[in-house]
């Protein structure tokens, strides 16, 4: 079965990650998520995320200051842009995109789970 969503993140950030794979996955839809489709299905590094990347639909990103961080959040986002991917900017922490992140960001709907009632639904958020 082919993924729907692609969920990036900062390696820093997998139980936040893990969480919002878990909840959707039990809602039926499938996700692809690092590191466990890398093994799974395609080669650990730059070409199993590209091509998880390109077997999906739908982008979440959980966006953190881990993940403003990473240079690897970073090229997938552009990746996600360049193939005209919904994309879906889950902040879990109250910052603010970075220059190059902004650039794709600031024109997208932002789902933002800094509020007590998100927070209760996904651990490790806080």
């Amino acid at each position: 079965m082919a993924s729907k969503v692609f969920i990036s993140h900062s390696s820093k950030d997998r139980p936040i990650a893990d969480a919002i794979c878990n909840h959707l996955e039990s809602a039926g839809i499938r996700c692809w998520i690092a590191p466990r489709d890398h093994r799974i299905r395609w080669p650990i590094g730059p070409k199993g995320i590209l091509r998880g990347i390109d077997s999906c639909r739908v982008f979440v990103l959980v966006f953190s200051e881990n993940a403003n961080d990473s240079e690897h959040v970073r090229r997938e986002v552009a990746k996600a842009f360049s193939l005209g991917l919904a994309v879906i900017p889950f902040r879990t922490e109250p910052v603010s995109p970075n220059r190059s992140l902004g650039y794709f960001l600031e024109t997208v709907h932002w789902l933002d789970a800094i509020t007590p009632a998100i927070t209760k639904s996904f651990p490790g958020i806080d």
